[in-house]
């Protein structure tokens, strides 16, 4: 259950970011780095092209995907990570018969 609001909490913190509700070029010049880093925001900036300019924008969806794999990378990574610390401590429990 912890991990459930944690997840709500930062896709309802980054939703504003990630121009969800709005184009990029609402958001404060400073923000711009960080909406851009999420891939979301080029999910969203691609759909608003669609719907608007009825074209579909290829660059916007590559760069999503390449920082899916980037964010998935990272996220593996982090996990062996934790993973391989956990077997080390013993703090893995060991269920079953």
């Amino acid at each position: 259950m912890g991990a459930e609001s944690l997840a709500w909490t930062v896709f309802f913190a980054l939703s504003p970011v990630s121009c969800v509700y709005y184009p990029v070029t609402t958001l404060p010049a400073w923000l711009h780095p960080i909406a851009w880093s999420l891939p979301q925001t080029y999910i969203f900036e691609g759909m608003r092209a669609v719907l608007f300019q009825h074209v579909f924008r290829t660059d916007y969806f590559l760069a999503a995907v390449a920082l899916d794999i980037v964010f998935m990378a990272i996220g593996i990574g982090v996990f062996f990570l934790a993973f391989r610390n956990a077997r080390h401590r013993g703090a893995l429990v060991q269920m079953g018969e």
